[in-house]
């Protein structure tokens, strides 16, 4: 039992110190420099420039040994919004096992290749978000890492799958269709890396391990082998990372980790160019990635950890603040004159819990001030409402079924609220003879899911009067943004 043990850990030495030694950070550097290039123009999603870029990678990782993954290289797909269709397409690859049963095992190493593209000043001249950080960065490291691999193919028992996803940028588009599409199988994936925005080690000072808890003793194994490296990881996570390409595996219930050098870079700003970025620090991440990837394939079992497991069997509702400002008015239905709308605020929190990929719920509980000009002065109340909403959403699935996503939406339901306190005319509002303190009605509208924020526009009217004895029926439009916690 000595023995063999002492032989094992001489292998993984051995593993070490060849990864070390193979991953040349001049490569590295031409990759970067390629991809980030004003010549792609961004390598924005569906553009000319993000083509040239799925054409680059191709040939780099046929020309790395890298097997196409059923029989080509290139994986279109169509991506749907709302009146626009965009082409992308991913890069996927592969390196087979050799144990006639783990083979049919995948460890996926994924980047997205895609980015901003330019914008054009008012002075006519093209500006650039060339992105080599984010994320020539990584699209680099996995062309190198699948040369190693190819190279190394004999240490490998389960496959590995080597993936440039297209439209991450515009709500993780690639990466949702591969796995909603079975561009790989879903139920075979046993762990998935996503390398976005390696290329600042040094500045940084280390690396994040983001989701490295969702793989059973994934966080031991992995510090151990990054120690091994000589690379510090100073995060680590128990959840995967909601706004990169971790996320659509993520929500198959497949171990899911983020790896990455913070956003110490130009992030997102067309400064993010080639010349900043740590060549020998991504050569030292690449190689701590490709003996993560023999490890993993040389494991007896890879099992989500049981925490993973427990949030993924438990579909708990998220919930956000809201804020809101709008108008208010009041239609005086027995006359012939509808009153002039004033200044309605509101504030409070919301609920949304996913009903499938399509439809959810979201209640809400907020505080508002609404009112109108009145024939007395202006009444103005305050009051506390409950709507509760369905939303549809008209994004495609691909965005709609992750809660932090890109979205578009419509949605309506009815609403009730409770009046606490109010004012006509510089006097209190006497509810107990001419005011009515409940109200209901129906509220709709529309709105946009983008990350963390949540931005509606909404129309409501009450089916109440809030006067006893003349029909004056509120009404109102609202502009919210929402934060999720």
């Amino acid at each position: 039992m000595k023995s063999k043990l002492i032989l094992a850990l001489m292998a993984v030495g051995c593993t070490l110190n060849a990864a070390a030694q193979e991953f040349d950070s001049v490569i590295i550097k031409q990759h970067v420099y390629t991809l980030a290039s004003d010549s792609l123009m961004g390598r924005g999603f569906g553009t000319t420039g993000g083509k040239m870029a799925a054409d680059y990678i191709t040939a780099q990782l046929e020309a790395a040994g890298v097997m196409p993954w059923q029989g080509s290289y290139l994986h279109p797909f169509i991506s749907s919004g709302i009146m626009v269709k965009t082409e992308g397409a991913n890069i996927i690859g592969w390196v087979e096992g050799t144990d006639p049963l783990l083979k049919d095992e995948y460890i996926v190493i994924g980047a997205h290749y895609d980015h901003l593209a330019y914008k054009i000043t008012d002075d006519g001249k093209r500006i650039v978000f060339n992105g080599a950080d984010d994320n020539a960065s990584g699209v680099a490291a996995i062309i190198e890492i699948g040369r190693w691999l190819a190279g190394s193919r004999n240490q490998l028992k389960r496959s590995v799958i080597l993936a440039a996803f297209d439209g991450e940028e515009a709500g993780l588009v690639g990466s949702s269709f591969m796995v909603q599409h079975n561009q790989v199988p879903p139920k075979k994936v046993k762990i998935m890396f996503s390398l976005d925005m390696v290329g600042m080690l040094s500045r940084y000072g280390g690396i994040d391990l983001n989701g490295d808890k969702t793989l059973e003793n994934g966080d031991v194994m992995l510090h151990n082998l990054a120690s091994k490296h000589g690379l510090t990881v100073k995060k680590d996570g128990k959840n995967v990372v909601p706004n990169t390409d971790t996320a659509p595996f993520g929500n198959q219930g497949i171990p899911a980790i983020h790896i990455f050098t913070s956003t110490v870079s130009p992030y997102h700003k067309p400064e993010d160019d080639a010349e900043k970025l740590d060549y020998p620090g991504i050569a030292a991440i690449s190689g701590f990635v490709a003996d993560a990837a023999v490890q993993l394939s040389n494991a007896e079992t890879l099992e989500p950890s049981r925490r993973f497991v427990a949030q993924q069997n438990t579909k708990l509702p998220k919930f956000g603040l809201r804020l809101g400002f709008g108008t208010s008015g009041q239609n005086y239905s027995n006359e012939f004159y509808m009153a002039k709308n004033i200044f309605a605020f509101q504030a409070g929190f919301y609920a949304k819990q996913r009903l499938n990929r399509r439809f959810a719920l979201q209640p809400e509980i907020i505080y508002q001030t609404m009112g109108s000009k009145h024939t007395d002065g202006t009444l103005r109340t305050h009051e506390v409402s409950i709507p509760v909403n369905i939303r549809l959403s008209l994004s495609p699935a691909s965005s709609a079924s992750t809660f932090i996503s890109n979205d578009f939406y419509i949605f309506a339901g009815p609403y009730y609220s409770y009046r606490f306190g109010g004012g006509l005319g510089g006097k209190d509002m006497d509810f107990d003879n001419t005011f009515r303190r409940e109200d209901y009605g129906i509220q709709g509208g529309f709105g946009f899911e983008i990350m963390n924020f949540q931005l509606q526009i909404s129309r409501f009217r009450s089916f109440r009067s809030i006067d006893r004895t003349t029909t004056i029926m509120p009404y109102g439009m609202m502009w919210t943004l929402g934060l999720r916690f």
